[in-house]
């Protein structure tokens, strides 16, 4: 009956994938719920046949306690969006291949929270001894029991009362990943805010996250502006594909070295994805696309007209005195 209901917790975010991989504290949208969780997240270098053993704690920052279920399951990328997750139904993550649930076993199935008290959870480990090298997902995570018995959709905190794990297996790893795509979302603007938008798909057996520079150029070959690429250092996880968009907006058309930002100019990305020896791979493109501020050269033409009209009718009028 829990499984069945599990199922409809597909599709949930739960966590910002790079902010795991960066084991940066994330913010929960703990409003409603306010359970707090640590680790947060949880990076695991281990070998296979190894056993591993720790714990979670949470804990309840409201006055109302509850009686919560303990559940395990692998996780996947949303399609095309680095940095994001969801939580796989009991049918996929048994067949997921990079999914470490099977490998999982807690102490507890459900944990009461109790107002203003920590709860531990033990957890272990087990990686089989036939597991191969690379990197495998799984989060332990909470649902409410009232939850599960009103059978309605979690809420984003229910699910994100949880910690994620990477497990990484072996001592080496392939990093190798492909750019698909870069192009600005325009051939043309009028003003400066331009996004440009890069898709990058993962090759290897564990994560990346890709860092670099965009660096555009005007058609004198001159610096108009530098720009970071995943400036928020949105990761991807093994065997996916992401769509990363970057802006470039600014209100005068001169960079600060006064070189100017009209007409064509070039976009050129330099990414590095590499944890090890990342200037052995970079991955670069160019694009193109037109900066014309068409209002105000109407707006000069118009004027320029009006002169030249004034003037015509002036020594038109002075000729015939």
């Amino acid at each position: 009956m829990i499984l069945t209901r599990l199922k409809k917790y597909k599709g949930i975010l739960f966590l910002p994938i790079f902010i795991l991989l960066l084991s940066v504290s994330p913010s929960f949208g703990q409003t409603e719920l306010s359970i707090g969780v640590a680790p947060t997240s949880k990076v695991l270098k281990l070998s296979p046949g190894e056993i591993f053993t720790d714990e979670i704690v949470f804990w309840n920052l409201s006055q109302i306690g509850g009686v919560y279920k303990v559940f395990i399951s692998g996780f996947q990328q949303i399609e095309n969006q680095p940095g994001t997750a969801i939580i796989l139904t009991p049918e996929d993550d048994a067949i997921a291949p990079y999914s470490a649930s099977k490998w999982v076993t807690v102490e507890k199935e459900t944990l009461t929270l109790e107002p203003n008290k920590n709860t531990k959870l033990k957890y272990t480990i087990s990686v089989p001894n036939d597991a191969t090298n690379g990197e495998f997902n799984v989060e332990i995570f909470l649902i409410s029991e009232s939850d599960l018995q009103q059978g309605g959709t979690a809420t984003f905190a229910n699910l994100a009362a949880g910690t994620p794990f990477l497990i990484q297996i072996g001592d080496e790893f392939i990093e190798n990943a492909e750019l698909l795509r870069f192009t600005a979302d325009q051939k043309t603007y009028e003003k400066i805010n331009v996004n440009l938008l890069t898709r990058i798909k993962n090759l290897g057996d564990t994560h990346i996250t890709p860092t670099g520079e965009i660096v555009i150029e005007n058609i004198f070959r001159q610096e108009v502006a530098r720009i970071p690429f995943n400036k928020n250092n949105q990761s991807l996880l093994r065997d996916t594909t992401g769509n990363y968009q970057d802006s470039w907006v600014q209100t005068s058309y001169l960079s600060p070295n006064n070189a100017i930002a009209l007409g064509p100019l070039k976009a050129k990305l330099f990414v590095t994805y590499r944890s090890f020896q990342p200037g052995f791979a970079v991955l670069n493109a160019e694009t193109t696309f037109w900066i014309i501020p068409w209002k105000i050269i109407i707006a000069i033409i118009a004027a320029l007209l009006l002169v030249i009209i004034v003037r015509t009718t002036k020594k038109k009028i002075e000729k015939k005195k």
